[in-house]
């Protein structure tokens, strides 16, 4: 079974590269019920795609995270550690959540949402 490491993962936003500690990509497709009466089962067809994405780093000194708020850029995930896949597409950046921990380092969470397709290298 392959296998990929999550310590290599890397995240770019506009000019913007984050130092990561934790991603994730969610997809999903709508669907439509189109059963009609006397069907045994329902039946469905295919709508709308849809993604987000989360991110969480470390935040950066020079506030990098409001810079992003409210703008449309390419975004991209990468596995790169061991040749692993990316994931890549346009998307807005609606929000930003900086916190701070007196036993941890400042951290980090942008969310964003997909505009267009979602890609897989």
């Amino acid at each position: 079974m392959a296998a990929m490491h999550g310590k290599g993962g890397t995240a770019t936003f506009t000019s913007l590269t984050f130092e990561m500690l934790s991603w994730s990509v969610d997809a999903s497709a709508d669907v439509a019920e189109v059963t009609v009466m006397g069907d045994t089962y329902k039946t469905y067809l295919a709508g709308f795609k849809d993604w987000t994405a989360t991110a969480e780093c470390v935040l950066p000194k020079a506030g990098a995270g409001i810079a992003a708020l409210g703008t449309t850029a390419t975004l991209t995930f990468d596995t790169v550690s061991d040749g692993g896949l990316a994931y890549a597409g346009t998307a807005f950046c609606t929000g930003f959540a900086p916190s701070s921990d007196k036993d941890d380092k400042a951290t980090i969470t942008l969310t964003f949402q997909g505009s267009g397709a979602l890609t897989e290298a």
